[in-house]
């Protein structure tokens, strides 16, 4: 792999969450409920995904969404069995990831940056304790952006105007991880450099680099 940045030249690094720290299936839900439910399965994925945008950028709350959700499926669910179909896109942890972030964060500014929800994140905590106890997840980076406690989400390029704004980033010293082209498109738009995150590729793979590259 060979990216054409210098480590040593940035002092901030941006991650997104999910495809990027913790391996995620972000069809998952929504082919579930389109499966499981009559009707035109474009139409529901597409009201599905609606109703997630309004939750995601803090419009709507959990009761709320998972409200609008068995409303818009029709199936017979309780509360936490939405949940659970709902964390069904979440994968795990690696747990190497802990010294690798650890050891960053000695290095550079480190951020997430993240479009996610509260039930997301409450199982993503449980997730990070199960598989990386020694390093809780707040304690990995300086400061943890999620869209819905903002009000912003990417791509929209004032989430990383916030972001930059707030600690004063230099964007061509900052570099932004994810696995969005659409969201890695927006902050390349602004000066950030990118790294646009796709399997076999992974986080420890993509620091490897780096460190080689720049010695």
């Amino acid at each position: 792999m060979s990216l054409e940045i210098k480590y040593e030249e940035l002092e901030a690094i941006i991650f997104d969450l999910g495809g990027v720290i913790i391996e995620v299936e972000m069809g998952y839900p929504y082919d579930y409920f389109a499966q499981h439910t009559s009707g035109d399965k474009d139409i529901l994925i597409e009201d599905l995904r609606a109703i997630a945008l309004s939750y995601e950028i803090g419009k709507i709350g959990d009761e709320e969404f998972i409200n609008q959700v068995k409303e818009t499926t029709k199936l017979n669910k309780t509360d936490e069995d939405i949940k659970i179909i709902w964390n069904g896109m979440l994968g795990q942890v690696p747990s190497k990831l802990g010294k690798l972030l650890h050891k960053i964060k000695q290095e550079k500014k480190t951020f997430i940056l993240s479009n996610t929800n509260p039930i997301h994140i409450e199982e993503v905590e449980k997730r990070f304790k199960q598989s990386i106890p020694e390093y809780p997840l707040e304690t990995l980076f300086d400061k943890i952006y999620y869209s819905y406690e903002i009000g912003l989400h990417k791509p929209d390029q004032k989430i990383f105007e916030y972001i930059i704004k707030a600690h004063n980033l230099i964007p061509h010293r900052t570099l932004f991880i994810d696995d969005n082209i659409h969201n890695v498109n927006s902050a390349k738009k602004l000066g950030l450099q990118t790294i646009h995150m796709n399997p076999p590729m992974n986080l420890p793979h993509v620091f490897s680099s780096l460190y080689q590259e720049n010695k």
